[in-house]
Formats: structure tokens, C-alpha cells, sequence
């Protein structure tokens, strides 16, 4: 039987995990126990891209952390699994059982279903799909159920209310990712120029926020510092601030959790998306005794920018061919800069496929990365 406080212990251990590393394999472990699983994965991707984009995944199996399974079935099984497509087709919070992902034939003759799902002990296990942000998804894949019965209807509903904070914790991460800030302490959160990071207190007072969390707030469009408490611009999304905020920041000692919403701009192109996470005190950060919060902010039409020089400078790239390779960053498809240079979408390929070349890149999503790790040459944009 599940119990509350064993739900509350592991989604304690699920938020602690999101700010440390150290932390992940403990929190795997307690899902385990307390769905009574043989393990689980968990994935943060792109699905839109023509190959999608993995941001990060995670395989345990028991309360290990099986990185030799992450490499095994991205290397041999995930571009032949034929569940992918229609798994990325899954809407937010839409559950399935991993067999109805499969045909009958294909369960017969899938390399996927019958090797790999075999070695992890996930034949009979579930796929949950979440919405992450910027159009990525999350994806919870769960092993089988240890249970003589098979799947009972308690571990469903502890799957469906464990969900929502499975979702925090992958955005929390995926974050931290685009910041550079994995398994940063929160002082050193402070010092990312890639995302805003605010630190609130124990009582939701602003403690300290970076420099893009101060530009956004001197902005007072949409999300203000209003004498030291975060405030949002409009009533309502006022009111669910503090919402989220009361919720992440419990009183009498009880645990806290996070939660997202989207802030409203008049002046720009889209809303901001805040995050807010609480933060466990531990006895290796002294900050964690004083902070009771982080507020992320998130700006999902903000994107890394770099000099269109500088890959022409450091690979040999011509100016036509830099500008093609800098202008996929932003999100450019190749119509969209063939748009912008004023030629034609077959000349912007050509262009693509010399950069490929002179780079040693065989997709776009490996040359976005390349390009975009050449942004600390001139520091974080602003």
C-alpha cells in the first residue's frame, strides 16, 4: 500500500535531486520502492526537430544508475524503435502501456521490444508524456510492476499524482542545462548569465537574483520587485504567484513544492515562463539554511546569439556559409534564412551541406551545438 508520507518522503527526494547531482540516484530508489517498479527512465526532449533532440535521459533499473543501457539503446535501438513516432505524438499527461505502442506483428519481430525492453525490464511498463517547455517533451518511462498481480490501481494514481513533480523536476534540469549550471552550488546559480535565477528567502523575500533576473525586474514588465517581493503584473497572475509561492514555501516545516506559470509582457513577443523550486537545507551548502526558493525565469523566444564572424574566424567558414550556420541557432529553419539572405532554400542547403563538411557534422542539431559553444568567446548575451 502507498502510503502519504512515503509520497511525500520521495517527492522531497525527487526536488533535492533537481539541485544535486549527488542526489538523483537516492530519488530513483525511493520511486522505485514506492511504485514498486523494476526501475525507470526518464528523458527530456525535442520532438519537433526532423531527428529529435535528446536534452538528457536517465535509466535505472532497481536504484542503479545503468548508463551502459542510456548508451546501448540510443546507439543500437533508438533510431529502429518503431513506439518513437507514436510516442512523440502523445499529448501532455496522456499514459499508455508500452505494449500498445507496438503492433502485434512488431512485438513478434521488434528489436526494441523484444531485446531491449527485455534487458531492462520494461516489456510491461508505462510511458507518461509531459509537456516541457519551448515545444519539448518529457517522457517517464516506467519498468515493470514488481507486484505478483501486475499493475494495481494504487500505483496508477501514485504514478498520476508523482507526474506533475517529475515535470518540475526535468524543467528545473533543463534549466539548469541551458545555464550551464548543472550540479552548480546556488552561489554559483547566481554567476549563470544564460538564465535569470532569483533567490528567495524562507518568508519569499528577495535574498539576491543574477543580472538577467534584475534586467527582467528593472523591466517591470510582466514580473517586478515590488519592495523586495516578487510580484507579477496583472491580478490574476498575481494571485498565482503567490500561490506557488505559499506552495513552495509551506509553513510549520512542511515540505515544499514547485510549481510553473507563464508571465504575461506587454512589450515583447511572448510571455516569460517562471518556475519556482524549493530548496532543502543541507548541512554542505550554508546558503541552502538562508534560501527557501529559487524562481527561474525563463525566456523561450530569448536565445543564445553569436558574432556571425566568429565561425568564419575559428573554422574557416565563409561569410554566406557563417551567417547560414549562426542563423540555425535562433531557430531558423532553412526557408526562414533563405528568406532572410534573399536566395533560394536550395542555395541555403548547398551552404548547410559545406558546412557539414568543413565541420565534421553529420546533423543540425550537432551543428546548433557547435556553434552555440562558441557564445562564451564573447560571454553570455544580454
Amino acid at each position: 500500500m502507498i502510503t502519504q508520507d512515503g509520497f511525500d518522503r520521495t517527492v522531497a527526494s525527487l526536488y533535492g535531486a533537481a539541485l544535486n547531482d549527488g542526489a538523483w540516484v537516492s530519488a530513483a530508489g525511493s520511486i522505485n520502492d514506492l511504485l514498486r517498479i523494476s526501475g525507470h527512465g526518464l528523458t527530456f526532449a525535442d520532438p519537433c526537430q526532423t531527428e529529435p533532440e535528446i536534452f538528457f535521459n536517465r535509466f535505472f533499473v532497481g536504484a542503479e544508475h545503468r548508463t551502459d543501457l542510456e548508451l546501448l539503446y540510443f546507439r543500437d535501438y533508438y533510431w529502429r524503435d518503431e513506439a518513437i513516432p507514436r510516442l512523440y505524438a502523445l499529448g501532455d499527461g496522456d499514459f499508455v502501456y508500452r505494449s500498445e505502442l507496438y503492433t502485434d506483428r512488431e512485438k513478434e519481430t521488434s528489436p526494441a521490444y523484444n531485446e531491449f525492453r527485455h534487458i531492462a525490464k520494461s516489456q510491461d511498463g508505462l510511458f507518461l508524456a509531459l509537456d516541457g517547455l519551448d515545444g519539448c517533451g518529457v517522457v517517464w518511462s516506467i519498468g515493470d510492476s514488481v507486484e505478483r498481480g501486475g499493475w494495481g490501481q494504487d500505483q496508477i494514481r501514485a504514478i498520476r499524482r508523482l507526474a506533475p513533480h517529475l515535470r518540475q523536476f526535468a524543467r528545473i534540469r533543463r534549466a539548469l542545462a541551458d545555464a550551464r549550471a548543472l550540479g552548480a552550488s546556488l552561489a554559483e546559480l547566481l554567476e549563470s548569465g544564460r538564465s535569470g535565477v532569483i533567490q528567495l528567502d524562507r518568508r519569499g523575500r528577495i535574498l539576491e537574483a543574477n543580472d538577467r533576473a534584475r534586467a527582467v525586474l528593472a523591466k517591470r514588465d510582466g514580473l517586478r520587485d515590488d519592495g523586495g517581493v516578487l510580484a507579477a503584473g496583472t491580478q490574476t497572475e498575481h494571485a498565482e504567484l503567490q500561490r506557488l509561492l505559499a506552495r513552495a514555501l509551506p509553513v510549520f516545516g512542511a515540505r515544499g513544492a514547485g510549481g510553473t506559470m507563464k508571465i504575461t509582457r506587454r512589450d515583447a513577443g511572448g510571455p516569460l515562463v517562471l518556475e519556482i523550486h524549493p530548496v532543502q537545507k543541507t548541512g554542505t551548502d550554508a546558503r541552502s539554511w538562508e534560501v527557501g526558493a529559487l524562481a527561474l525565469i525563463v525566456d523561450p523566444i530569448a536565445r543564445p546569439r553569436v558574432d556571425p564572424e566568429l565561425p568564419a574566424m575559428v573554422w574557416g567558414l565563409t561569410a554566406t556559409e557563417s551567417r547560414v550556420a549562426v542563423a540555425l541557432t535562433t531557430g531558423q529553419t532553412p526557408a526562414g534564412v533563405a528568406a532572410e539572405l534573399g536566395c533560394a532554400e536550395s542555395t541555403v542547403r548547398t551552404h548547410l551541406k559545406r558546412v557539414y563538411r568543413k565541420l565534421g557534422v553529420r546533423k543540425q542539431t550537432e551543428l546548433v551545438r557547435r556553434v552555440l559553444s562558441l557564445e562564451a568567446l564573447r560571454g553570455p548575451f544580454r
